[in-house]
C-alpha cells in the first residue's frame, strides 16, 4: 500500500473508533478503500508493462536502427 492509502485507511479506522459514522457509512468508505486498493495495484501493473514495453524499444542496436532508415 502506498503512503497515502495507509493514511487514508489510518483515519478511516479512527473514525470508526470514535462512533461517529453509521453502519451503511462505513460500508461505503470500506468499499471505496477496497476499490482504491484495487486501482492502485492496476495502475502498478500497468505502469511495469509500459516500462517494459518502452525499454525493449530501445534495445535495438544504433546500426540496426540506422540499416532499417535508410
Amino acid at each position: 500500500m502506498s503512503e497515502g492509502l495507509t493514511e487514508l485507511q489510518a483515519r478511516y479506522d479512527r473514525l470508526k473508533d470514535q462512533a461517529v459514522l453509521d453502519e451503511t457509512t462505513q460500508v461505503l468508505i470500506a468499499d471505496l478503500l477496497s476499490e482504491v486498493e484495487k486501482l492502485q495495484t492496476s495502475n502498478m501493473a500497468l505502469r511495469r508493462t509500459i516500462l517494459k514495453s518502452s525499454s525493449k524499444e530501445s534495445r535495438m542496436s544504433t546500426k540496426l536502427r540506422d540499416a532499417l532508415y535508410e
